[in-house]
C-alpha cells in the first residue's frame, strides 16, 4: 500500500517504523504506554513537532489493530503497510521511502520503540541538520551514531538497496559526511522485558 505525502516549506518528511512484530518481547510494543500513551502515539507527536503534516507511519505485524488506534486518536500520519515485515527492517524503509513528495529533499527515520525521544530531541537532530542539508544527521549515543536519523535523498538509492534487518545504521556508518548530535535519549529501545524495567525505573 503506497501513498504520497504533499510536499512541505522545508522539504523535510519524517519516516516512523514501526512494523515490527516485537518477538523478543512476546506483545506488541507499540501498543504499551508510557507516561500514559502508547509508544506508537508519542512517536508521532515527536515527529509531527519538526514534520507537521509530513509523517510517515511504516505499520506491518498487527496492522489491522494500530491503523484503529490511530483512526480513533485522529493522527495526521500517512499510513503505509509492509506486507513483508517478516523479511526485515529494509523492507519497511523502502515501503516508507515511497510515501516523501517528489520535493522532499530529506527523511528523517525513527523508531516508535525509543520512548525517552520526544519533539525536543529530534528538534536538536533537525536543526543540526539545516546547517549542511547535503549530508546525513544522526543521533549518537553510547552505542555508536543511528537512529533517528536524516538521509538527504541522495542516499536513498542505497536504502533501496538494502536488504534483510539492514536499516539506516549501515548506511550512516559508510558515509562519507555526516553531522552527529548527541542525544542520550535514544540509548533505549524497547526490546525485551528487561528493556521495559529499565523504563519503569
Amino acid at each position: 500500500m503506497r501513498t504520497r505525502l504533499r510536499s512541505g516549506s522545508d522539504r523535510l518528511s519524517c519516516i516512523v517504523l514501526a512494523a515490527g512484530g516485537s518477538l523478543r518481547l512476546g506483545r506488541s510494543k507499540q501498543l504499551i504506554r508510557y507516561r500514559r500513551r502508547a509508544l506508537l502515539l508519542s512517536a508521532l507527536d515527536a515527529a509531527e513537532t519538526v514534520a507537521p503534516g509530513r509523517v510517515i507511519v511504516v505499520l506491518g505485524a498487527d496492522a489491522l489493530r494500530l491503523r484503529s488506534l490511530l483512526t480513533r486518536n485522529r493522527s495526521r500520519s500517512v499510513i503505509v503497510v509492509n506486507s513483508r515485515w517478516r523479511q526485515g527492517l529494509a523492507g519497511s524503509l523502502k515501503v516508507g521511502l515511497a510515501a516523501p513528495s517528489l520535493s522532499a529533499r530529506a527523511v528523517l527515520v525513527t523508531l516508535c520503540d525509543q520512548p525517552k525521544v520526544d519533539g525536543a530531541a529530534l528538534r536538536r537532530l533537525v536543526d543540526a541538520w539545516r546547517h549542511r542539508p547535503s549530508a546525513a544527521a544522526a543521533a549518537r549515543y553510547s552505542r555508536g551514531v543511528g537512529v533517528p536519523a536524516i538521509l538527504p535523498r541522495s542516499l536513498w538509492k542505497q536504502v533501496r538497496n538494502l536488504n534483510g534487518d539492514a536499516g539506516a545504521r549501515s548506511i550512516l556508518r559508510g558515509s562519507a559526511a555526516i553531522t552527529t548530535v548527541d542525544m542520550p535519549e535514544a540509548e533505549l529501545d524497547i526490546d525485551t522485558a528487561d528493556d521495559l524495567e529499565k523504563l519503569g525505573k
